[in-house]
């Protein structure tokens, strides 16, 4: 089967480039101090600016805290305004036994995505969405070895929501075997693990991004080139279960 991977440290090599191409721009605050940051977003209505420093830092403040000079350079600065999405999936997972065996299962997973319109006045159009199911190796329990995951399901959606409104769009049920006994005995088998929800803007840029899986949590809603390393993967991959290479 296909292997696929990235490291986490490449993700933010990339990510740094990124914000390279990102002109700085000197503004003062209320208090008269100077700095050098990056815009990387503003929202209007709410006057939540989203910054990074010379250090790297990412913050997120009020654009009330800049003296007025430096408030028109951080709108004129500012990327278009991207409506303000809340994304989710809710994952079903119901198993019997396979067969006349005591110990393995089939286990069905359904998935529904949904993305919410959080923004007032700006609707999201011809977007796209990927939801990706991931399972892990049950033969784990009778060797550490054996610890790894696969791509179950890779789907992708068109996504129009208007303004306030919701989507929802619900994937393809799978299904799925493995030996369900936590021992030395275990034979394998492949039980759903996690998931991840990517969303794209129609520029193919990420407009927001989430996953289940813990330990991927931060990078994929933190760093938008995870999304993108992730978007690579095709169904069938076998991965690590932190979706690294294997």
């Amino acid at each position: 089967m296909k292997k696929v991977s990235f490291s986490v440290s490449l993700i933010l090599v990339f990510f740094c480039f990124s914000l390279s191409s990102i002109a700085e721009i000197a503004v003062k605050d209320v208090k008269g101090r100077e700095m050098s940051i990056k815009v990387l977003g503003y929202t209007k209505s709410t006057g939540e600016v989203k910054m990074s420093r010379s250090d790297g830092q990412v913050f997120v403040v009020n654009l009330n805290v800049f003296d007025t000079e430096s408030q028109g350079k951080i709108i004129a600065a500012a990327p278009p305004e991207r409506a303000r999405l809340a994304i989710s999936v809710s994952a079903g997972k119901r198993r019997e036994r396979k067969g006349d065996s005591s110990y393995m299962k089939n286990q069905t997973v359904t998935a529904k995505a949904k993305v919410e319109n959080e923004s007032r006045k700006i609707n999201f159009s011809k977007g796209k969405g990927t939801v990706i199911l991931v399972a892990r190796q049950t033969a784990r329990f009778a060797n550490r070895d054996e610890d790894y995951g696969k791509i179950l399901l890779k789907q992708q959606f068109n996504i129009d929501v208007e303004a306030g409104r919701e989507f929802e769009y619900e994937c393809k049920p799978l299904v799925t075997s493995y030996d369900s006994d936590k021992d030395s005995s275990n034979v394998g088998g492949w039980m759903y693990y996690g998931y991840v929800f990517i969303v794209q803007n129609e520029d193919g840029t990420i407009a927001s991004a989430t996953t289940s899986i813990g330990n991927l949590q931060k990078t994929v809603e933190e760093v938008p080139e995870a999304s993108r390393k992730l978007l690579a993967l095709s169904e069938g991959a076998v991965v690590q279960k932190n979706l690294s290479a294997r």
